[in-house]
């Protein structure tokens, strides 16, 4: 993939659309909306990322590799600007990986890729289309209101802290600013932002997210 300019990566991806942003925006159950109308393979960079992360290397992934080798506690009680520092490092040094997964993927159907590491400045540099890319972004009080109730895993994670009120302060913090950064990003580079709050239902937001891809 190192011997592929940009130009020859965004054609080799030119079938792929991107739906990035931040946690807690509903972003899987758009794709799963989406696809029930349109023959899309699916990439979650989620579902990659515990594959990813046993490829790391301290030489090529330092940030990654770093961070996989830490305690829920020693993440999450570390300043915010640090946490955020790291997130973005880490999906930098993952985005490699995620581009050599869509490669090897047949070009037909069209891949609708979604997750949090699909960063702007990243995607950018690939993207064949502005229209083929969209980030959603929570409004901080939607975020803060509806992570909690995002499953028994975050509760499980929060258990492993000393201080579970301040660990999940810091968690959304990061999250916070994370989709700030994401914003800023997209905006600066002529990129589409949803911005969810919600004012609407995911039904809703997933026409705006078709009607935006064009389909």
């Amino acid at each position: 993939m190192e011997s592929q300019g940009p130009n020859n990566l965004r054609k080799a991806l030119s079938h792929v659309y991107w739906i990035g942003g931040s946690p807690c925006a509903g972003k899987s159950t758009i794709v799963e909306l989406l696809s029930e109308t349109h023959p899309f393979q699916g990439y979650n960079c989620d579902q990659a990322f515990e594959r990813h992360s046993k490829q790391v290397t301290p030489e090529k992934q330092p940030t990654f590799h770093k961070v996989l080798h830490m305690t829920w506690d020693e993440i999450w009680m570390r300043p915010v600007d640090v946490l955020l520092a790291d997130e973005i490092a880490i999906y930098g040094e993952e985005f490699a990986m995620i581009l050599q997964d869509l490669l090897a993927l047949p070009q037909s159907p069209p891949i609708l890729a979604e997750g949090a590491a699909l960063l702007p400045h990243l995607v950018h540099d690939v993207l064949a289309n502005p229209w083929q890319a969209i980030w959603i972004v929570p409004g901080e009080a939607f975020q803060r209101r509806q992570y909690p109730r995002r499953g028994a895993w975050v509760q499980e994670i929060l258990s492993q802290c000393r201080d579970a009120e301040q660990a999940f302060q810091n968690w959304m913090d990061r999250d916070v600013a994370f989709g700030r950064r994401v914003s800023v990003e997209a905006a600066a580079r002529g990129l589409q932002v949803l911005r969810v709050d919600g004012q609407h239902t995911i039904a809703e937001n997933a026409e705006i997210v078709r009607a935006h891809f064009q389909l």
